[in-house]
């Protein structure tokens, strides 16, 4: 199952999820755009297939076909497509009509047999648990009873646009709204436009650039949403890749401002280069991503840190070695140092070394090692991380 249950953007708002969205899709196969939530008399379905044309002019598909009704929807073999593109407008209409149908059970099992689905607004909305979380925006004016969504978050629901251009009298109506469902009914996620919840097996993770909010319990609590980046490998040709690597990396900085890197010395496959790197390493066999972390820090810098939070994750390739690299970001601060455990490895063959930096500097030195393929990999893959923990890290001090 790959689902992207955005909170409603277009354009400069969704372009990097976009980018993620192609890179899970079947490009042998058209994708299916349902734009029946949208009222006509507001915009025409001629008109949303024109502006979703425009928002998938990155995404790589033989077509891009739309239904104009749920009767046609019905008769739709769903595993024909690729890729499922359902768009915004009343909530309680676009379920009334999925359900009518008789769609809700064939759109589950199209989830269930690896489908992909991109849902913004409302077309988020119906895959959490209940849809009644709409209601703050959306009358139900079709008198839909049965509320349930596709219930695909673990019993969460979904609100949408929150924090968006509102008045401040609006932002306050929602916030109460959600206090209030959320201490009487299930958790929600409330996203900005800007962030899209992928979901991807049993892997959840918030996506964006700004800010998104849960609700539980009658509380809200404010969560940094994450980068994820699809990058490819333009320095060696593709043959084949025939394994992942789920890696564990860690920004690490300290009270001071100082940014602590790994500096290898290398002479393989890949070249001959000198090269900064985010320390960390593969996730082994029992470890969660958290025990990665902590253990590949201790191992390369000798440092027992603070997780402050995720960063996000950046999906690239070694076609030298035929590897799909899956880079868990995290933000970490120093708490203490100790000994190092190297490898025999990475002390022989990587001669590994610790440096000490400050932001500028690293950068610097990440733009320097561009001079070689392997180094122009790395610098791709960690500088928008590196950037974004700088934010994180500033914020933080503006608040503290």
């Amino acid at each position: 199952m790959k689902m992207f249950l955005c909170g409603g953007g277009c354009g400069a708002q969704t372009e990097a999820v976009i980018k993620v969205f192609n890179a899970v899709i079947d490009h042998e196969k058209p994708l299916l755009y349902i734009p029946l939530a949208m009222d006509e008399k507001e915009h025409t379905y001629d008109d949303c297939y024109e502006w979703v044309k425009g928002e998938l002019a990155a995404v790589e598909v033989p077509s891009i076909d739309m239904v104009r009704s749920y009767e046609e929807l019905a008769a739709k073999k769903l595993s024909d497509y690729g890729a499922i593109f359902i768009g915004g407008g009343n909530t309680f209409e676009l379920l009334k009509g999925i359900k009518d149908s008789g769609t809700f059970g064939k759109m589950e099992e199209y989830i269930r047999n690896d489908g992909v689905v991109f849902g913004g607004s409302a077309g988020a909305i119906i895959f959490g648990k209940d849809i009644m979380t709409a209601i703050a925006m959306d009358p139900n004016d079709c008198n839909l009873q049965d509320t349930a969504g596709f219930n695909v978050l673990d019993d969460c629901s979904i609100f949408a646009h929150y924090t968006n251009e509102w008045s401040p009298e609006a932002h306050e109506r929602f916030t109460e709204f959600m206090e209030k469902y959320s201490s009487e009914n299930e958790a929600i996620y409330a996203l900005p436009e800007e962030d899209t919840i992928f979901i991807d097996g049993d892997h959840v993770q918030v996506i964006g650039d700004r800010p998104y909010y849960f609700f539980e319990n009658g509380n809200r609590e404010e969560k940094m949403a994450e980068l994820r980046n699809e990058l490819k490998d333009n320095e060696w040709p593709l043959e084949y890749i025939d394994h992942d690597r789920w890696i564990a990396r860690g920004i690490v900085f300290d009270e001071q401002g100082n940014f602590y890197f790994v500096r290898a010395e290398r002479d393989d496959l890949f070249g001959k280069a000198t090269m900064i790197e985010t320390p960390g390493g593969g996730v082994e066999k029992g470890e969660n991503l958290n025990m990665a972390i902590r253990r590949e820090l201790s191992e390369e810098l000798g440092v027992e840190v603070d997780v402050i939070c995720k960063l996000g994750v950046v999906s690239d390739y070694y076609n030298v070695i035929h590897r799909h690299n899956l880079s868990n970001y995290f933000l970490c601060k120093v708490k203490s140092f100790g000994d190092k455990h190297l490898t025999e490895d990475e002390i022989n063959d990587f001669h590994l070394s610790t440096l000490k930096m400050t932001f500028e500097e690293a950068v610097a030195e990440y733009e320097k090692r561009k001079e070689t393929p392997i180094g122009r990999l790395v610098a791709n893959r960690e500088l928008p991380v590196l950037k974004r923990a700088k934010e994180i890290i500033d914020a933080l001090k503006r608040c503290s």
